[in-house]
This record gives C-alpha cells, sequence and structure tokens, in this order.
C-alpha cells in the first residue's frame, strides 16, 4: 500500500510540474505576441519624428 501511494504523490509531483511549465510557456508566448513591432528603421522613425513635430508646430500656429 505504501508503494502504490508513493506512485499516486510521483504522479501528483510530475502533474504539477508539466502545470507549471505550461504555464510558464504561455506566459512567454503572450509576451512575445504583444511585444511591440521592432521592424522600423531608424529612417522610418527619424520620419515619424518630423511629421510629428511638424504637426505639433502647426497646432501651436492654430
Amino acid at each position: 500500500m505504501g508503494r502504490l501511494q508513493d506512485l499516486s504523490n510521483l504522479l501528483l509531483a510530475v502533474a504539477a510540474l508539466i502545470g507549471a511549465i505550461t504555464t510558464f510557456y504561455q506566459a512567454i508566448a503572450k509576451t512575445k505576441h504583444n511585444a511591440p513591432p521592432n521592424d522600423m528603421s531608424v529612417d522610418d522613425i527619424q520620419n515619424e519624428i518630423k511629421k510629428l513635430q511638424k504637426k505639433l508646430k502647426e497646432d501651436k500656429h492654430d
């Protein structure tokens, strides 16, 4: 009877470990999925800054 209890405890521990690993993997996958896009080049960023600066100047003059 003692060995059956040990086996049961081992199975519960393995199941808990698998659940923890699965949860950890899902958290990492969600973080990567929600990450901001990193594909903007320096030129794109500079152009975006210039557009925003121009818009800000126009808004100030209005």
